[in-house]
């Protein structure tokens, strides 16, 4: 196992475009904000105090919550190619089972997806300080960082779920088109949740990687709304700082959620792949 989670780290960071373009979709969410959004957003707010801070933000936890969707994606898709190329299974022919292989390619996945945002943490806050002075407590460090490690196993796992109704990488490289643009709308990033339609506030709240987003920005920037105010508005629930069912998430609430669903899905594809084997036992014996 450790021999394929090697393997996997090497691949992916050794190839520059792989990397670049498994940002794509946070690359995009940034670049929307500084030349498009951020503008319109501090005229929007300006008679609040340090706009500029509170939507720096914001904006960085929709933009990690982006970053643990596509890079985690682009680790399974490791997984899509070995099988393509019957790698997997010259795999299997060393005497190694297919869950070992797959739990390899689990932590590979995520460790690509942590360490990414990690990285693109380091970009956004080293950028938004050079332009708003902003300061980030090394207070919200380890919070930020277990939220990291948390989304990057969701993603992973939910990447592999997915990955396993999926033949060739073309197939594969469409779906990343597809992520990458989604996620953005998906977390609220290109606009605000608040601003979007009640019937796209709804799918939101059943997509995991908006929870993630809430509880980066949770983590970032809730102490910052004391006092934020605009025109008897909700704050919280129009810029995805939780989301409202009866009412508002909190941070615990986030996090409990996002573990919940990590349990479910680890189970799902331990099932899925149970499966898989028990088929493959079945026709050998027959």
């Amino acid at each position: 196992m450790i021999a394929t989670i090697r393997r996997q780290l090497a691949l992916y960071f050794s190839n520059r475009a792989s990397v670049f373009f498994s940002l794509m979709g946070a690359w995009i969410a940034f670049a929307l904000y500084i030349i498009f959004l951020q503008k319109n957003m501090l005229d929007a707010w300006s008679a609040a105090s340090h706009p500029e801070e509170m939507l720096d933000m914001w904006v960085m936890g929709g933009t990690l919550a982006v970053t643990s969707v596509t890079t985690t994606w682009t680790g399974v898709s490791r997984l899509i190619k070995d099988k393509e190329n019957h790698q997997f299974d010259d795999f299997l022919l060393t005497g190694r089972s297919s869950f070992e292989l797959h739990l390899g390619y689990l932590i590979s996945s995520s460790l690509i997806g942590f360490v990414m945002q990690v990285i693109m943490f380091g970009i956004m806050a080293g950028y938004f300080y050079w332009q708003d002075g902003l300061l980030i407590g090394l207070d919200k460090y380890p919070a930020l960082f277990g939220t990291m490690v948390l989304a990057s196993l969701l993603g992973a796992s939910l990447g592999l779920i997915i990955g396993q109704f999926f033949k060739t990488v073309e197939a594969s490289e469409r779906f990343a088109v597809i992520i990458g643009t989604a996620s953005g709308f998906l977390v609220g990033v290109y606009m605000p949740i608040g601003g979007l339609p009640d019937f796209a506030q709804t799918v939101i709240k059943f997509t995991p990687a908006a929870y993630v987003a809430a509880a980066f920005r949770q983590i970032l920037i809730e102490d910052s709304l004391v006092e934020w105010s605009h025109s008897g508005m909700d704050v919280k629930e129009f810029l995805g700082i939780g989301l409202k069912w009866k009412e508002l998430t909190n941070l615990n609430q986030n996090i409990s959620i996002l573990l919940v669903l990590l349990v479910i899905s680890l189970f799902i594809l331990f099932i899925l792949l149970l499966q898989k084997d028990f088929k493959k036992v079945k026709m050998v014996m027959m």
